[in-house]
């Protein structure tokens, strides 16, 4: 664990870490501010990472939101909408082919702008899970680090650049919903519960994303026999959103900054150009043929984590279960196809 010149107790800078992560969170939510919870606490605990020393077992504590943020997806199922996305499902894989091969483009500039090798430029650029190809990244002796920052950095890049897209084309400063009510909590709990089990079992077999893919598939597979899911409380939703904003704020490190300045600049312009390929040539395609809405679009078709979005489209009201199936297709075309391809074509140079 990294630490800053104060070097505080671990249980002291859990405890600033939270602190300041929940200060954010409320912070940005008093100001009426979308996407509050994940940006807030993102913020609140990059200040403390990137000052006092950094917080050991994110990756836990991502899990742990995860779970609840795939369980919300089951609140807006229903059998109608399971067949609407069904009959979505090849505009879905268009769109994740589509952003995959826009990826893909981008890893050459990126190899000359960064100075990195093209392996660990395509491990970059692929709208993939950050800790997935970093791990593909480290097996194939490719730069780990370099695929981390890229990966951090288009995530931020992309729940900074909604708010500000909010402000131009819809209504924005609406006060946020009462935190109150546990209606439905047990069963929310019972699902989170079986879906921790599952997912760990899953990412014993190299399943990538399974904390929030497991509840996502448990709620269709309910919902498909018949009964209807309550919604997340909503501070267990808010919190389970601070998770995962705080997990991604303990990941954003500006000594990789000055440390790998080219990946960084490198990865500011690919991410840019990727978000900017989804918003102006994917997110039409998903408005026109998907009948859905400008932002549910932007959010279904944007190269963030897929908690990240999922979240953000239940904070802002929108068509979560859309989103949720084309991010999930990406997720799973990308993260399940795209490895064994690349260790196919990297072959025995990898070892």
């Amino acid at each position: 664990m990294r630490q800053g010149p104060f070097s505080p107790q671990p249980v002291l800078l859990g405890a600033a870490t939270l602190a300041a992560a929940l200060a954010g969170a409320f912070l940005f939510r008093a100001l009426h501010l979308p996407l509050a919870a994940i940006l807030g606490s993102l913020v609140g605990a990059t200040l403390v990472a990137n000052t006092l020393g950094v917080l050991p077992g994110g990756r836990l504590i991502r899990r742990g939101g995860q779970l609840f943020v795939g369980a919300s997806v089951g609140a807006v199922l229903s059998p109608d909408i399971l067949g609407a996305l069904t009959r979505l499902l090849p505009l879905m894989a268009g769109v994740a082919l589509a952003s995959n091969l826009a990826g893909f483009a981008l890893a050459f500039p990126l190899a000359r702008i960064a100075g990195i090798d093209r392996l660990t430029a395509v491990l970059c650029s692929l709208p993939a899970g950050m800790a997935e190809m970093a791990t593909l990244a480290q097996e194939l002796r490719a730069d780990e680090q370099a695929v981390a920052l890229v990966h951090t950095l288009r995530v931020v890049l992309v729940l900074s650049l909604i708010p500000l897209w909010l402000g131009l084309v819809a209504k924005t400063g609406q006060p946020p919903a009462p935190l109150g009510g546990s209606a439905g909590l047990g069963e929310i709990l019972l699902l989170a519960a079986v879906s921790g089990l599952v997912a760990a079992v899953a990412t014993r077999l190299r399943v990538v994303n399974a904390y929030i893919i497991a509840p996502m598939l448990l709620c269709v597979a309910i919902v498909s026999a018949g009964h209807a899911l309550p919604p997340v409380p909503p501070l267990l939703l808010f919190a389970a959103q601070v998770a995962i904003g705080l997990s991604l704020g303990l990941r954003f490190r500006l000594d990789r900054l000055r440390r790998l300045p080219r990946v960084a600049i490198g990865g500011l312009l690919s991410g840019l150009a990727l978000i900017g390929a989804a918003f102006a040539g994917l997110a039409p395609l998903a408005e026109r043929y998907g009948d859905v809405d400008h932002i549910s679009a932007i959010l279904s078709v944007a190269p963030g984590g897929l908690g990240e979005m999922i979240a953000s489209a239940g904070t802002l009201g929108l068509l979560a279960a859309v989103v949720a199936g084309f991010q999930l297709t990406r997720t799973i075309s990308t993260n399940l196809l795209a490895p064994p391809l690349i260790r196919w074509a990297v072959g025995p140079s990898a070892d």
